[in-house]
């Protein structure tokens, strides 16, 4: 159990992604189990046996969609575990993990400018429906950062200058400014870690042999050790007998 802010007790493997996933997956196959159509349906008059299209599914539906959308992304998630069975691709994955914190720092900049000129185009006094309120303004300052705004609505903005303005400085700040300074960050951080993300895989494959030997039976084990024969000494060449507790690969 770790204390967080050392009063809050959490189990320790929720700290661990692998773990934790599976523990969401789990819960959101046991929401899909209650909200599955077809045993809503079993119990509605239809033609079908097997149907996940009656009046009782309709209010659930949607949320039964939500929740298979979850699980499928989590069940891709946690495939990456299998990343350890080649090196390179688990330590690219180990870089990822590190360089995802500044991935963060950029999106906490990006709310924060999203915010504040949102708050500040809402003050304007303009006509403008994509700018009518912070929460519209935010939304489409953010479609502006990801360039999906659409290219008629710029021309209502032309034409109020001190949107045309605000939004101008918006997306200096953000297209010059902040995400040059993701890409320097990023290859900063990537050349200070990946040197050492190779050690850290072999950790992590180390690791989870250690993990998987945890659950193996002591029966299977003892069996494991007697199917190899340690104890019997490897031929080194014809007539060289040498050292035991080896495997003959020649």
């Amino acid at each position: 159990m770790t204390k967080v802010a050392g009063l809050l007790p959490v189990p320790d493997y929720l700290f661990n992604f692998q773990q934790f996933g599976s523990l969401v997956l789990t819960i959101c196959l046991i929401l899909m189990l209650a909200l599955e159509p077809i045993v809503h349906c079993l119990s509605a008059e239809t033609d079908k046996l097997f149907s996940s299209s009656c009046h009782a599914s309709e209010d659930i539906i949607f949320a039964y969609s939500i929740l298979s959308a979850v699980a499928m992304l989590l069940y891709w998630l946690l495939l990456t575990d299998l990343s350890v069975f080649s090196m390179r691709f688990s330590a690219f994955l180990l870089v990822i993990s590190r360089v995802a914190s500044e991935v963060g720092l950029f999106l906490g900049a990006l709310i924060y400018l999203i915010a504040a000129f949102a708050g500040a185009i809402s003050s304007l006094k303009q006509n403008l429906k994509d700018f009518a309120g912070m929460h519209w303004s935010a939304l489409s300052l953010w479609e502006i950062a990801l360039g999906i705004y659409p290219s008629s609505h710029f021309s209502s903005v032309i034409q109020t200058e001190f949107v045309m303005i605000a939004v101008s400085l918006f997306v200096i700040m953000i297209g010059i400014f902040l995400l040059n300074l993701l890409i320097a960050q990023l290859n900063g951080a990537y050349q200070v870690v990946y040197e050492d993300m190779v050690g850290y895989a072999r950790l992590n494959r180390a690791q989870i042999i250690v993990m998987t030997l945890e659950q193996v039976s002591e029966k299977r084990w003892s069996n494991f050790l007697q199917n190899q024969k340690f104890e019997e000494r490897l031929e080194f060449g014809e007539g060289d007998i040498g050292l035991p507790g080896g495997l003959q690969v020649t």
